[in-house]
């Protein structure tokens, strides 16, 4: 998919944010884990959310999805091989090996596709499996995954920090009586999927970045659930206020995203912080240094979008990338589009410039799509995008929102 941009449009008005896509992903694989039927709201209309309501049909169960309202109904949930193409296409579908572990004991996929970022391995995950007594075979891009001993407890510790890994593990633990699981991450979503295991009726416990399970009989119930607020969404249109015009993002949760608004505040931008609503105005900044980091850092998937925000800095901002190693094409744009950036493995800094020249710009994943887009935004001309389906992957009709904030688009 491409489109047209037309830069040097000024953009005034408010924005809705929509449910994290972060959380929505496995939420719905973890729907299945429930004893009744499951009601999401907040759930964002977007490419991957599809993805995964396909493979869930797949597996016979029932999927109603009308506005951002989500109904799954699991009672014919049939075991199946996840060799669906669908699979290959989306990361999020590793979360259906946790499931399917603690609801058949076994698991056969495809590995998981998603944005090209890096080596992205889940060997994290597998490991976790082994030390739950599962055991595992990768020929090719076919993972299987299989119960071999008889455990009910165990006492393991992720060899790794990960939000997916942390998820997948406390899935799979299902399987088992009791587990306790130490070196824990969760961010907002992954708070808001244990809300929901809770909500379900498991008895899992997170503290001090551990959880504990211990086995409950689960009831036929309806589950009601609505998905928090995507903080990295309401960020993206955040920067487009700040470098474009004058934005209000409304229903979003200020204190899921408390670092990167402190960054924006100390730097001078102009920024309004009410109980659910940022509002965002153009305005210059002081330069600014930025090392990603897990939760509750600045998250990697803001790195890009901060680094057109560069531009309206006053001097030189740096920043560093250390969860990903192939996350600095925006850097290379904005060298293209004349701006003074330099970048060395990965770290880079930008020089702010009150000029960005247009040209044709290819996105080659959700965050850099996304950022190249606001950089097409602030130049003098047009400019194309090729490859924004890489967008629609993570960001809910954002073509037509912006443009209801006065960007010129076209769909070519």
């Amino acid at each position: 998919m491409d489109i047209s941009v037309t830069g040097g449009t000024y953009l005034k008005g408010n924005v809705t944010c929509s449910g994290a896509k972060n959380a929505a992903i496995p939420l719905i694989c973890a729907s299945l884990l429930a004893k009744g039927k499951v009601l999401l709201r907040n759930v964002p209309r977007i490419s991957d959310v599809f993805d995964i309501c396909q493979i869930v049909r797949y597996l016979d169960c029932k999927v109603i999805f009308k506005g951002h309202t989500m109904l799954i109904d699991n009672a014919n949930l049939k075991y199946k091989p996840l060799f669906y193409e669908e699979c290959k296409r989306i990361r999020g579908s590793y979360y259906f090996i946790g499931v399917f572990l603690a609801l058949f004991s076994k698991c056969e996929i495809w590995l998981p596709g998603g944005c090209k970022i890096g080596a992205r391995p889940i060997d994290v995950h597998l490991q976790a499996f082994l030390d739950l007594g599962f055991k595992y075979n990768l020929v090719g891009n076919v993972l299987t995954v299989y119960k071999t001993s008889a455990i009910e407890e165990a006492n393991i510790q992720l060899s790794k920090k990960s939000v997916g890994a942390s998820l997948n593990a406390m899935f799979a633990s299902i399987a088992l009586s009791r587990v306790a699981i130490t070196n824990v991450l969760l961010e907002p979503e992954g708070l808001d999927v244990l809300e929901f295991m809770k909500k379900i009726g498991y008895n899992i416990l997170y503290t001090n970045s551990q959880f504990l399970f211990e086995k409950t009989n689960l009831d036929f119930k309806l589950v009601k659930h609505t998905i928090v607020p995507d903080r990295i969404e309401a960020l993206t249109y955040i920067v487009m206020g700040l470098l474009l015009g004058d934005v209000t993002v409304k229903k979003l949760r200020p204190n899921t995203m408390t670092f990167p608004l402190e960054l924006l505040k100390q730097a001078g931008f102009a920024l309004e912080v009410k109980e659910n609503e940022v509002h965002a105005k153009k305005s210059f900044g002081k330069p600014m240094q930025i090392k990603t980091d897990c939760y509750p850092g600045f998250p990697t998937d803001l790195q890009s979008l901060f680094g057109v925000l560069f531009v309206n800095t006053l001097g030189k901002s740096e920043i560093e990338e250390t969860i990903f190693e192939n996350r600095m094409q925006i850097y290379f744009d904005l060298k293209a589009s004349g701006i003074d950036c330099v970048v060395t493995d990965n770290k880079a800094t930008v020089v702010g410039s009150n000029k960005v020249q247009s040209r044709d710009y290819t996105a080659s994943d959700l965050r850099h799509g996304v950022a190249i887009l606001i950089l097409a935004m602030l130049g003098d001309e047009k400019s194309k995008i090729s490859n924004f389906e890489y967008v629609l992957r993570g960001y809910d009709d954002i073509i037509n929102r912006v443009k209801a904030l006065g960007a010129k688009i076209t769909i070519l």
